[in-house]
Parts: C-alpha cells; sequence; structure tokens
C-alpha cells in the first residue's frame, strides 16, 4: 500500500535528497519533466516520470527510460500543466496518500502561480488537506475551515497565515501576535509571525488558508 507520494517538479532545488527523504515502503516518487532527470542525476529513487519532456535531450528522455519502470509522455500543447498531470495520476493510482512536492516554488513566476492555484481546482479538492509544498526554506499546507494545532518545523523561523479567499472568525493562539476570531473580507498575507513554543493553535469558520511555516 502506497502511503505517501513525493512529487519532484523540474525546477532548481536545493538540498533534493533530503527533502525526498529515505526510501521507505510505502512510497512512491513521481518525476515531473526534468524533475525526474534530477532525481536520476542525485542518485534517487523516480518510479513514475510524466511530462512533454520538451525541455530536455533526446539523450537525456533516452536515460529516463531506461532508469524508470513507468514514463508517460504527455504532448507539448495541452490543456494542463505536467504538474497537474501528475496530480491526476495520484488522484487515479494513490488518492489517500500524503503528497509532498518539490520543485513547484522557484523559477517562472507564471508556474509558481499556476502551482498555488491548485488549491482552486476542482479535481483536486480531495487532495487538498494531503498536499505539502516544500523546498529547503519553506513549506506549504493548505487548510479548511476548523481548529488545527501546528508543530514547529525544527529548521523553520517565520510562520505566516496567507488568506487564499476571504476568512471569517479567525483564531490564532501560542504565537507571537495572536488574534481572536477576526473577520477579513479580502484574502490577506498574515506574514512574519512565530511559534511561541512547539506548538501553536489556530481556528476559522470559513475560507481557505494557507499555512506557510519559513526560514530566511
Amino acid at each position: 500500500m502506497t502511503s505517501n507520494v513525493v512529487i519532484v517538479s523540474g525546477g532548481q532545488v536545493e538540498g533534493l535528497a533530503e527533502l525526498v527523504g529515505q526510501s521507505q515502503q510505502g512510497k512512491k516518487v513521481i518525476g515531473v519533466d526534468r524533475g525526474a532527470l534530477r532525481l536520476i542525476d542525485a542518485g534517487l529513487d523516480c518510479h513514475v516520470a510524466i511530462g512533454d519532456f520538451d525541455s530536455i535531450s533526446s539523450k537525456e528522455l533516452e536515460k529516463i527510460n531506461d532508469c524508470v519502470e513507468t514514463v508517460i509522455i504527455l504532448p507539448a500543447e495541452k490543456d494542463m500543466t505536467d504538474t497537474e498531470a501528475a496530480l491526476d495520476y495520484v488522484v487515479k493510482y494513490y488518492p489517500d496518500a500524503q503528497i509532498k512536492m518539490i520543485g513547484l516554488l522557484g523559477g517562472r513566476l507564471d508556474h509558481l502561480m499556476s502551482n498555488l492555484w491548485i488549491a482552486y481546482h476542482p479535481s483536486y479538492q480531495q487532495l487538498l488537506a494531503q498536499i505539502t509544498i516544500v523546498d529547503s526554506r519553506n513549506s506549504l499546507s493548505y487548510y479548511r475551515p476548523g481548529r488545527y494545532h501546528i508543530l514547529k518545523e525544527k529548521d523553520k523561523k517565520y510562520l505566516s497565515l496567507v488568506g487564499m479567499t476571504a476568512v471569517k472568525k479567525l483564531v490564532i493562539k501560542d504565537a507571537k501576535y495572536p488574534l481572536t476570531g477576526h473577520d477579513f473580507s479580502f484574502p490577506i498575507a498574515l506574514v512574519s509571525n512565530e511559534f511561541l513554543g512547539e506548538q501553536m493553535t489556530f481556528s476559522f469558520e470559513e475560507g481557505l488558508i494557507a499555512l506557510i511555516q519559513s526560514n530566511d
């Protein structure tokens, strides 16, 4: 049974091996376009490669075909991004897995916005609570209304709650800058907060929030 999926997109990433983590039973690693090549070159597992591969040479594509068990080649002109195609694959084969997404936060601004906007895509609503987007300095998770206890990541200093929509009755506790039942009529970025200890709590009644832990 696959309980964890790691999706590595084509963006340049520091510390890829550490982010992907050690090989473990029940984990599938999906390389998206050049992300598959980055995994191979780093000596890491890549179980599935998905993309149009228009940014790599024929020799590099041959290398991917030699090293990866399942290779899915998409047309260059299509109505979805390669990353969305990878998520479609997860929806089909691993809908209950926890999903770590790497290589989404750097590079082109349009790619960055497209990657963050998966939060609004109807096809991925069932996965949203299972997704964490990470790089060497940031981790981002999405939250629907509810009450949550968040543990501080040991290598992160800052805590930011970014409203992806208007938000109602937002409460923040055990943080440097608390809130008590505040409403925001527009998507607001509450950035550079900090944990007071090893755990904080937040809750809200309406909206969608991206919680980010980060360091400089």
